[in-house]
């Protein structure tokens, strides 16, 4: 079956994409990821007839993956896919920048943005007219709401503080060591840059190309200011019998 045409579209990306209706929804997801930065697991998709459109439906996620085709989902020329994440974590938010950013650049035509603004039925002027995304006045209120947040939050938290992480089911304790926006994330929003005590973070301070501490590989975490406990939290010590037989 010949290729179509599709626009497919999430949160942080929006590109015109030929696929092919013999594509399994299984390939179609882990192709979706190196482009969105969504993993399959992660992704809640739904279809809209048109670019236009209003009335979306969403792929039942108990679907087989590996048996049901694009075809079957009635995806044509001109159907707009939008990936969502089923995930608010800040950090996976955080990947998903990463891995767009280190993706290759060069199966992308990147108009320059007064050229593309002039354009018609593009994604970002449907945008617009729908009021969706960033020009919905209500997301665009409750996000000033969360910058508020942060801010006063932030301004609890100092460096050198030590602190425990709440966003994860394993304790994650470690040391304060920036305050501060990041534009490299979020632009507008105020992050912490812990140095954890063990590895469980995904940097060393430094995201992509800019250095805000530095730690070792793994101890590094951006985080929400709502997700950081400051107090006394010294570090964990290995019981007795687990330490080796040269310390005393």
């Amino acid at each position: 079956m010949d290729d179509i045409s599709v626009h497919l579209t999430s949160d942080l990306t929006s590109s015109e994409r030929r696929l092919s209706p013999d594509w399994t929804l299984e390939y179609f997801k882990n192709r979706v990821e190196q482009i969105t930065g969504i993993p399959p697991a992660s992704q809640k998709i739904w279809i809209y007839q048109t670019a236009d459109s209003s009335e979306r439906t969403p792929i039942n996620d108990s679907l087989n993956t590996q048996n049901t085709h694009l075809e079957d989902l009635k995806i044509h020329p001109g159907t707009r896919i939008h990936i969502e994440s089923k995930d608010n974590d800040p950090e996976l938010a955080e990947l998903q920048r990463d891995l767009l950013n280190t993706s290759d650049k060069n199966e992308l035509y990147k108009l320059d943005e007064k050229q593309y603004d002039q354009m018609p039925n593009t994604v970002k002027r449907w945008k617009q007219e729908n009021k969706l995304g960033r020009y919905d006045p209500v997301l665009r209120a409750k996000k000033e709401h969360i910058i508020q947040e942060d801010k006063l939050r932030a301004s609890e938290i100092h460096v050198g503080d030590r602190c425990k992480l709440t966003n994860s089911s394993i304790q994650r304790l470690g040391t304060v060591r920036y305050v501060g926006k990041v534009p490299e994330i979020d632009p507008e929003r105020i992050w912490i840059g812990v140095e954890l005590d063990d590895p469980f973070g995904k940097n060393d301070g430094c995201i992509k190309g800019g250095r805000y501490f530095t730690c070792k590989e793994n101890h590094g975490s951006f985080v929400r200011p709502l997700v950081v406990k400051t107090g006394d939290f010294p570090p964990e010590e290995l019981p007795f019998d687990e330490k080796s037989d040269d310390e005393l």
